[in-house]
């Protein structure tokens, strides 16, 4: 079912197309198509309503992150970022909830507040009177160069140790950050995904009063709906495997108009005739249907249930994992097919095939569809030790 998001999304392609090379030139997106989208209300889909937000399901949200991807790889992958954080909105007591996820609207307009950082306990915190004092350097810091608000994952010293759950493990402190407070390093010279700014950023002895923080895999949520219920890196999971999912429908569309124009050395046909091709094309596409297929009817399934008032199973979380993991492999195999096919027109920079090349590659590396996943998810199964927290 269409939303005012995907619209709104499928509508702007053209504006987000046209920076994609100053994207890639300068390694991140340019803040004019960000703050066009924010104030269109795409980055408000998965921020509570009670804070002004559209709160909408969560294959909704995912097919908006996959047409944005489409259309351009980095711009997709913030979205996703942005829209990812802002599900930690709900776990966040309802005083901070407030502060930084509060959307304000004037008519058609939308006052949008954009979050992003990264999870990995990175960061060193000890408790002090009113919160905690943190110091950290994160990696992976994508779109913040447009946040309000930036993320660092965070160990926490009280007492001379440190915070641990019942099982031993440290208990991560996802701490919340003005963006000012924030200082980011230009550090960012990736082959693929140039154009998602995702540099190193670092805090020094930072204050985050009482609260300004959630922590990984063990908050209560704040917020009760269906998309706050549904399991957080099961949809972190989906939402990343949704860029890959766009690169890969893109990379197909534009193999199509390459072979109907490319005509090999010595041949007189152009190569959408040569059979070879047709095969490759053919299993292409074959794999990226599989891999849709395969991830929104795992989402939709656990969704089904979030909304019927059950309690997502250790096999639901794990059928979510291992769907994202596998849709990107998938993915990945397709593009990599649809490059070899074009044969040495994908070397070339003008080439689109290149660029989704080196774009799907990199976004293979995200730890939340990585093969080690599927390794995860295997072991939750066969193996009777406790599954991770962040399964």
């Amino acid at each position: 079912m269409s939303t005012p998001e995907l619209e709104i999304a499928t509508a702007m392609r053209e504006d987000i197309e046209a920076v994609s090379a100053q994207a890639e030139q300068q390694r991140h997106v340019p803040g004019e198509i960000i703050h066009q989208m924010a104030a269109r209300g795409l980055f408000a889909m998965t921020i509570p309503e009670t804070y002004g937000g559209a709160q909408r399901d969560a294959l909704d949200s995912l097919e908006v992150l996959e047409q944005i991807s489409y259309a351009d790889s980095a711009v997709g992958w913030c979205g996703m970022i942005y829209s990812t954080t802002a599900v930690l909105g709900s776990f966040l007591p309802e005083r901070w909830g407030r502060e930084v996820y509060t959307v304000r609207r004037d008519g058609n307009l939308v006052d949008c507040p954009l979050t992003a950082g990264a999870a990995a306990p990175s960061g060193k915190g000890k408790v002090v009177d009113g919160g905690i004092v943190v110091s950290g350097r994160w990696a992976w810091g994508s779109g913040t160069h447009h946040c309000d608000w930036i993320c660092g994952g965070t160990l926490v010293e009280e007492d001379g140790e440190l915070r641990r759950h019942a099982n031993g493990d440290p208990v991560v402190h996802v701490m919340f950050f003005e963006k000012d407070d924030v200082a980011l390093l230009d550090n960012w010279d990736p082959s693929g995904l140039r154009g998602t700014g995702s540099g190193d950023f670092q805090v020094t002895e930072q204050f985050v009063p009482d609260g300004r923080w959630t922590e990984l895999g063990s908050s209560r949520r704040q917020v009760d709906a269906p998309l706050y219920r549904f399991p957080f890196f099961g949809y972190f999971a989906s939402a990343v495997a949704c860029v890959p999912l766009g690169i890969a429908r893109r990379a197909l569309d534009d193999f199509d108009d390459i072979a109907r124009g490319k005509v090999p050395a010595a041949k007189t046909s152009t190569i959408n005739e040569l059979t070879l091709t047709q095969m490759e094309f053919g299993q292409a596409e074959a794999l990226i249907q599989g891999a849709h297929r395969y991830l929104y009817s795992a989402v939709g399934e656990v969704w089904d249930k979030v909304c019927d008032g059950q309690k997502p199973s250790l096999d639901d979380r794990r059928q979510l994992r291992l769907a994202a993991s596998q849709a990107t492999l998938m993915c990945t195999a397709a593009v990599d097919k649809l490059y070899n096919a074009a044969g040495g027109t994908s070397l070339q920079g003008h080439c689109s095939l290149q660029k989704h090349f080196r774009d799907i590659h990199a976004a293979t590396q995200h730890r939340m569809v990585s093969p080690e996943i599927l390794q995860m998810a295997g072991a939750a199964r066969l193996s009777d030790e406790p599954a991770p927290l962040r399964l």
